[in-house]
């Protein structure tokens, strides 16, 4: 029996696009996002009008064939429009306003940041927590205490919003790699807590995972955070 190698490569060739198309889909992690909401919040007896967004921290590692290795100014640049999309988001989708966290603190200068900076500590204790049991935040289980006072925010603020997250970018050589061999693909996962400017309870914990470039994320961006903030309440215009 003869076999027509030169037709087999040639079907090959011809597949070779989609195959990469399945390869693609199959290792990319999936725009995952999960939204928890304190029983304030689904029972409207808080409504969320303004909102002070504090800076972000989104670390961004570049992932190549001798490992991973920092990107501080991309890390920073990512923050950055995080911080940016998440109020363009909610003032679009949610009809929140959003206060100027450099104008937050109404202290002087060096006191402010060290607040600032104790507030932003206090959360990223607490994220552990709410990460191991994030359905407790239906049950009001998780606050960072009266301490979010110290802020001295206006009073018309009425809540406070945490980001974290973390991506990685991915080398031309590390890419190849990557579909040839398997491995983590490039992404974007972001940690998103709303924490009440009185109380500081946790009103609401949202998360999302997208595919692709974290440094070049816009639209995709956008619309994982639309879908993150989906569950919360508009205010009323």
């Amino acid at each position: 029996m003869m076999v027509d190698y030169q037709s087999s490569a040639g079907r090959i060739a011809r597949s070779a696009p989609a195959l990469l198309v399945l390869l693609i889909a199959a290792l990319a992690p999936p725009a995952l996002s999960a939204q928890y909401l304190h029983p304030k919040i689904t029972s409207k007896q808080t409504t969320i009008h303004q909102v002070v967004v504090l800076p972000g921290k989104v670390n961004v590692v570049r992932d190549s064939m001798k490992g991973p290795e920092g990107m501080a100014a991309e890390s920073e640049e990512v923050s950055g429009r995080v911080e940016q999309t998440v109020a363009e988001v909610l003032a679009k989708q949610k009809n929140v306003s959003t206060v100027s966290s450099s104008a937050a603190p109404a202290a002087d200068g060096t006191q402010a940041k060290y607040t600032v900076a104790d507030i932003q500590t206090k959360f990223d204790d607490l994220l552990p927590k709410v990460l191991k049991k994030p359905k407790d935040v239906k049950q009001g289980r998780f606050s960072l205490g009266d301490e979010v006072l110290n802020l001295n925010l206006a009073k018309t603020t009425d809540a406070i919003v945490f980001i974290r997250g973390d991506g990685k970018k991915l080398t031309g050589g590390k890419t190849a790699f990557t579909l040839m061999v398997g491995g983590k693909p490039a992404y974007l996962r972001l940690m998103i807590g709303i924490v009440d400017a009185r109380t500081g309870e946790l009103l609401l914990y949202t998360n999302a995972v997208l595919a692709g470039d974290p440094t070049t994320a816009v639209d995709r961006l956008r619309e994982a955070l639309e879908k993150g903030f989906k569950k919360l309440p508009p205010a009323a215009m």
